[in-house]
């Protein structure tokens, strides 16, 4: 039977699904914002002068560059110094207003820009005329032709024949990239192309699949994601999705015990599902070790180096795969289905370099004999047919193509080394960022000005400046003060201490006067003030190292400062403190210190103690500490405290939610979990699914709860009597500022100027610590509390983040190899 000729399949339930998002109100919003706010948004904007060095990637739906701009993004970044912006709509991912302030920043911001890159098709990117000047490609995001999109799909359901012709998809590119000469044509059907501007120079992704030492790291990721599958060998089961992009879905047809019954002695098995799919079909425990769900733990092209076998249904994934000339088949059980709602460029049967199979027993058939069966002549032809462009040097040939010689004068005199496609940020609008900065621009000249101003008079003796960058917690300094206390009571000198100065176009003139005149500057990381001017040579400038231990490198050694690439604020604002102290650590780190912190002519590294442990050696700061806590999470009283101090990245959250969720069986009752995301931007918050609250929390959110339960209760005040409360939400070393959790006073508390938790005083709180990457969780060893490195994405994270030395490697008695590892160690340490 041919599958592929059965056509009368109409697809009722997708059919459903489209008419369901084509409302009224939605198309006139649509027609109201494409075809008139959009181009009129572009137009404004575009009286503009072009910005010559100014190079925009676009990506439609997800929240990090994809593979599709990897090569090409690195290549830039390495190799010149351009403008590059990135722009994340999170179609689908975020909700319809935040959508459409997206839209319109990645707009205003094309309007100026020379060169728009984009690897997908959208009604916001078709929406406007692209300017006289400003050149587009498209390099999108899969290879070959498959299955069909875009103009292509006029009379199929996917798009109910009418998005292609409603609004435009696409502006006109200078140059569409494809895989082979082979598709050309059907990218300029599909786009609406002239087919001159499609060429076939090879997708800029495929060049990873001939470096060694991806290929290597990918092995790696892998065992270290799954043990069980060294030795063995790897059936990869990757399908496509059903359904339209926003409503993406994934049939739950694989039978995986099949499967475990016939293979678990020699392959392990592993899913990669379409990154649009958020409901996924789960995957029994008890086939754990043999089969797992790698969607969100390896990328597609990582696991195309690791698959022996390669199941996929309608995904263009095979025409990468075909570089490896390994086996794949085609599990196709809804292909008459698949071909009146999509449809194909060519004859799916004929096109396929594998069995097209409609069961899992005829699978498990073929792999029993896949070594009599596999014809590599075909899957070798197939790859000349359709990938003879991919040969590892297609992100050179793009640039070539698209950019020329002009942007020769941007070459830098030597390439630089790293991965920088970690860079780009999806948080924060562009449009805003540049606010930011431009509001700083104007405070710079007035500090300038002001701190001159003070340099001609004389140094204040005794005054002291507590700087914090502006990522700073509370009690950055509380170290520094005992530090000075003692100072006093050797010397009878008497210190002006300058602290807690919230600069503003008000008072920043003013307290740039009195900075100029101190005579030491205590620092915490790279505040932006200190970028602003040049601090006179009279001044000591101390840095206390906040972050306890030099793992990675910062400031004006991190690859944001190497790269440039945020041009304008690395011109403006760059990292050119030097200090005439570094608190360090151990000796042997010291290169390192230096490498984050630039020293001044006499500078040194002082290996003593470092102020962070000062007041974490303190028994009151630690029971104050646990009272603050206590009031911000009441959940806790009476329960054990486990704290996550994890870095901040966009995938904590699901890592965090499914641990949490397992180890709640054997906690819920006693334990609460505290989680903080670390070392990124100021303010972030962990994502802890609803379910497990009551159990979980992160106390930022948590105050921020409370703040706005004391903002309805108004006067009641004895809605917010806490025991056990702090005096004035802070720390006093006096006997007189100490309170305990068992205390019997009762205090307002009063949460609107109550500072957030700080890291050290979450570690100083709980009974145990959970940790991933963070140099913030060496204060836990400090105080001797039990600590345990957690790292769920190693491989994949430390391939991005740049180290000197690894957590692992100095705490490596500490690591845990699983989340079940984790919680039986946990378990063990509760119970001590």
């Amino acid at each position: 039977m041919s599958f592929f000729d059965n056509r009368h399949v109409k697809g009722g339930t997708f059919k459903a699904s489209v008419s369901a998002n084509t409302s009224l109100s939605a198309n006139f919003n649509r027609i109201l914002t494409r075809k008139i706010i959009f181009p009129i948004i572009y137009h404004f904007n575009a009286v503009k002068p072009i910005k010559d060095d100014k190079v925009i990637f676009l990506e439609i739906r997800f929240g990090e560059l994809t593979d599709s701009y990897r090569e090409l993004f690195n290549y830039l970044v390495r190799g010149y110094q351009m403008d590059i912006h990135c722009h994340f709509l999170r179609q689908g991912f975020v909700n319809n207003r935040q959508e459409l302030k997206r839209q319109i920043d990645f707009i205003k911001d094309a309007a100026t820009a020379r060169y728009l890159i984009y690897n997908d098709s959208s009604d916001t990117q078709g929406s406007f005329k692209v300017r006289r000047g400003t050149h587009a490609m498209n390099v999108w995001h899969a290879a070959g032709a498959f299955k069909k999109f875009g103009n292509s799909t006029a009379d199929k359901i996917y798009n109910d024949g009418k998005k292609g012709i409603v609004y435009r998809l696409h502006p006109k590119y200078d140059l569409v990239t494809v895989s082979s000469p082979e598709v050309e044509w059907a990218y300029a059907e599909a786009m609406g192309m002239d087919p001159s501007c499609v060429k076939g120079l090879g997708i800029s992704r495929s060049d990873v699949f001939y470096r060694d030492d991806f290929k290597q790291a990918a092995y790696e990721h892998l065992y270290d994601a799954m043990p069980t599958a060294k030795g063995k060998k790897v059936i990869l089961y990757a399908p496509t999705f059903r359904g339209i992009p926003r409503n993406a879905m994934t049939p739950d047809m694989f039978e995986v015990k099949k499967f475990y019954e016939h293979f678990k002695d020699e392959y392990v098995l592993i899913f990669k599902h379409h990154p649009l799919v958020k409901n996924k079909p789960d995957i029994s425990a008890e086939y754990a070790g043999f089969a797992a769900d790698m969607t969100d733990s390896m990328s597609i092209d990582e696991l195309l180096c690791v698959t022996d076998i390669c199941i996929t249904d309608y995904s263009s994934l095979i025409f990468e795969y075909s570089i490896f000339e390994k086996p794949m088949l085609f599990f196709a059980y809804d292909l008459a289905n698949y071909f009146d709602w999509r449809g194909f460029y060519y004859n799916f049967e004929e096109l396929t370099p594998g069995p097209v199979c409609y069961t899992n027993a005829e699978m498990i058939d073929f792999i029993e004999h896949v070594d009599e069966r596999f014809d590599k002549e075909r899957v070798h032809a197939f790859r000349e047919r359709f990938m003879s462009a991919c040969d590892g040097h297609a992100t050179e040939r793009i640039a070539t193509d698209f950019f020329g010689d002009r942007i020769d004068k941007y070459k830098r005199a030597e390439v630089i080394d790293g991965d920088f496609c970690d860079l780009p940020e999806v948080k924060r609008l562009f449009g805003a960022e540049e606010k930011r900065i431009s509001e700083m621009e104007k405070l710079r000249k007035k500090a300038r000005k002001a701190y001159v101003k003070g340099t001609a008079m004389p140094l204040v003796k005794g005054r002291v400046v507590f700087l914090g960058d502006e990522g700073s917690e509370w009690d950055a300094f509380i170290g520094v003060e005992r530090i000075l206390e003692e100072e006093t009571e050797k010397t009878g000198e008497k210190f002006e201490i300058l602290k807690d100065v919230k600069y503003n176009k008000d008072n920043i003139e003013d307290f740039c006067e009195k900075l100029a005149g101190a005579e030491r500057i205590y620092v915490a990381g790279e505040p932006y003030i200190l970028r602003m001017f040049d601090v006179r040579s009279e001044t000591m400038v101390i840095q206390i190292s906040p972050e306890l231990r030099p793992l990675y490198p910062m400031w004006g050694a991190s690859k944001e400062a190497r790269s440039g690439y945020k041009v304008r604020e690395s011109r403006l604002f760059p990292v050119k403190t030097e200090y005439d102290q570094v608190y360090g650590s151990v000796k042997e780190e010291e290169e390192f210190w230096k490498k984050n912190y630039k020293l001044k002519n006499k500078g040194v590294i002082t290996n003593d103690i470092n102020p962070a442990f000062r007041m974490l050696s303190d028994e009151n700061y630690r029971t104050d500490a646990k009272d603050r806590l206590l009031n911000m999470i009441p959940y806790a009283k009476g329960k054990k405290i486990i704290a996550f101090i994890c870095k901040d990245r966009e995938q904590l959250g699901g890592y965090i939610g499914r641990l949490l969720t397992k180890m709640h069986e054997d906690f819920a009752r006693t334990h609460v979990c505290v989680c903080m995301a670390v070392d990124g931007k100021p303010g972030s918050m962990v994502d802890i699914p609803d379910y497990l609250e009551g159990f979980a929390f992160d106390p930022r959110r948590s105050l921020a709860e409370m703040v706005a339960l004391q903002n309805v209760a108004g006067s009641d005040v004895e809605k917010f009597q806490m025991t056990g409360g702090t005096k004035n939400s802070g720390y006093d070393f006096s006997e007189e500022g100490h309170t305990s959790e068992n205390s019997s006073d009762i205090r307002e508390a009063d949460f609107k100027n109550m500072p957030p938790l700080s890291v050290n005083e979450l570690i100083a709180a709980a009974d145990a610590v959970v940790a991933d990457y963070s140099p913030r969780a060496f204060a836990a060893v400090e105080i001797k509390k039990p600590l345990f490195l957690w790292m769920p994405d190693k491989i994949g994270y430390s391939r991005a983040q740049e180290a000197y030395i690894s957590m692992d490697e100095i705490l490596s008695d500490l690591v845990v190899s699983s989340d079940e590892d984790l919680i039986s160690r946990l378990i063990s340490c509760s119970n001590n």
